[in-house]
This record gives structure tokens, C-alpha cells and sequence, in this order.
């Protein structure tokens, strides 16, 4: 009886930290979002860009320390109630996505560029891609047809997202100022990645879904 007591509790722990991880990655993109309606306005965006920029600094951290601890519980476990990989890898993504978060709005700043109406549409849908994948994390361990209903949601918001890239691209390169051109470039450039990593997201826990029917 308390190998499998154990065995729950560890299930428990591993959803906790999943989710912990993918509520984070949501947060991160809510203050990346609002750090763009912050750093719109060019002429009051110095000292509170910053400041929002620390705070996802420190989301991101926590999104670090949440990854630790579940590789420790994956280390330390006889046991998971998912595939090894499968809890690495989806750790992986979601940690991926923050730290793209983070990264975007570090080259805003570095390159001292500022959001258009193409980024700022970027990160709005990013924002609702990673609030699918938070669902679909949260639901993966107790109604997977639930957690499938927001992976498809996941995967079609990520379609969204390339097509607004390559549309910001477009319009970028139609432009004169190849400084700024390279500069944005490598801005969207993240936000894209990180769309990627929403996918991959869908996909490992499609395939987890799968393998458990």
C-alpha cells in the first residue's frame, strides 16, 4: 500500500509542477504583452519598461526553478505517470517559451526598437496559444478529451501566429531602414520561435494521449 501511496503522491507532484511551469509561461506572455503597451509610448517607456521587464525576469526564474525541481522528481522517482522523455521534453518547451518571452523583450530594449501593429498582434495571439497550452497541461492528467480539445485550439493558434509573422516580414522588408529591418527582424524572430514551441508543446502531449488510450 505505500509503494502505491508513493506512486500517487509522485503522480500528484509531477502535474503540480507541469502546470505550475505552463501557468508561468501564461503569465510571462501577459507581461510581455503588457510591456509592449508600455514601451508604445516612446516617450514614458524608459523606467517602466524596465520595471516590467524585471518582473518577467523574475517569472522567469521561477519558471527555471519549477523545471529544477521536476528534473529532480523525474531523478529521484522509481516511477512517473508519464514516459520519462515525455515529462523532460514538455518541461523543456514550456521552459523554452519564457525564456523567448524574456529574450524578446532584452533586444526590444537592447536595439531600442519599439512594437508595431504586427508584433503587438503576434503577442496577443502568443498569449492565447500558451493559455490553450496551459489548459491542455492542466487537463492532461484527469480529462484528456478535454486536453485534446485545447491542444487542436494550441496548434491552430500557432498557425495564426506564422502567418502574422510572415505578413510582419513583408511589410518590414518593404521598408528603406535596413538597421531597423535587422533589428525587428530578430525581435519577431522570437515571437515565432516561441510559437514553435507551442506546437511542440501540442504534439508531445498529443502523442503522451495516444499512447495512453
Amino acid at each position: 500500500m505505500r509503494i502505491w501511496d508513493q506512486m500517487f503522491k509522485k503522480g500528484n507532484e509531477f502535474r503540480t509542477l507541469l502546470v505550475e511551469q505552463a501557468t508561468l509561461a501564461y503569465e510571462g506572455m501577459k507581461v510581455l504583452y503588457e510591456f509592449l503597451g508600455i514601451a508604445a509610448n516612446v516617450q514614458d517607456s524608459g523606467e517602466k519598461r524596465h520595471n516590467m521587464r524585471l518582473k518577467l525576469k523574475k517569472i522567469e526564474e521561477s519558471g527555471d526553478k519549477a523545471r529544477r525541481e521536476l528534473i529532480n522528481t523525474i531523478n529521484s522517482s522509481l516511477v512517473t505517470p508519464l514516459e520519462r522523455q515525455d515529462l523532460f521534453s514538455l518541461s523543456n518547451v514550456l521552459d523554452n517559451i519564457l525564456d523567448y518571452a524574456l529574450n524578446t523583450a532584452d533586444e526590444m530594449i537592447i536595439y531600442e526598437v519599439y512594437p508595431d501593429f504586427y508584433l503587438t498582434k503576434m503577442v496577443e495571439k502568443l498569449m492565447r496559444g500558451v493559455s490553450y497550452v496551459e489548459g491542455a497541461v492542466e487537463d492532461l492528467f484527469r480529462n484528456k478529451q478535454v486536453s485534446t480539445n485545447s491542444i487542436v485550439k494550441a496548434k491552430s493558434m500557432e498557425n495564426e501566429i506564422e502567418e502574422t509573422y510572415h505578413e510582419a516580414l513583408a511589410s518590414l522588408f518593404s521598408g528603406e531602414d535596413f538597421k531597423h529591418m535587422f533589428k525587428m527582424r530578430e525581435v519577431l524572430r522570437h515571437i515565432s520561435n516561441a510559437a514553435d514551441r507551442i506546437a511542440d508543446a501540442a504534439d508531445i502531449m498529443g502523442n503522451i494521449i495516444i499512447k495512453d488510450m
